[in-house]
């Protein structure tokens, strides 16, 4: 039996990391190196949300039960890692290349790492393995 809260908001914010990811390499003001963009990215911070996205996805998608539940909870703690290593770090350890995570990026780390652990913590009883 699939969770269906767990499969739902991985699914959201895969679809969304995915997008994100890839409109990060296109020249637009939401994403991207253009100036006054409201998340300021590179080519390796478009990257990390592809990958995340695809990851989120499969865990909306390839796993059943207990583990789609643990897997979010999984996913959560690396936002959170994220979160905790661009707040030391805004270009992450130089990997962003001249590009630093701002406030909007710290809120979209944290708010993704605390619902991701919420939901799949508090889903952890009631999914069945399957």
């Amino acid at each position: 039996m699939r969770n269906g809260l767990v499969m739902q908001w991985a699914a959201v914010v895969g679809v969304v990391l995915v997008v994100v990811g890839l409109l990060g390499f296109i020249n637009n003001p939401i994403v991207g190196k253009a100036d006054g963009a409201l998340v300021s990215t590179n080519e390796v911070h478009n990257i990390v949300h592809l990958i995340t996205g695809l990851l989120a996805l499969y865990i909306a998608f390839g796993l059943k039960g207990a583990q789609q539940a643990s897997g979010l909870v999984a996913f959560g703690a690396l936002y959170a890692v994220i979160f905790i290593a661009v707040v030391i770090s805004p270009d992450l350890f130089g990997l962003f290349g001249g590009y630093t995570s701002g406030v909007n990026e710290h809120i979209i780390h944290a708010a993704v790492a605390v619902i991701s652990l919420g939901i799949g913590w508090m889903s952890r009883g009631s999914t069945a393995y399957a």
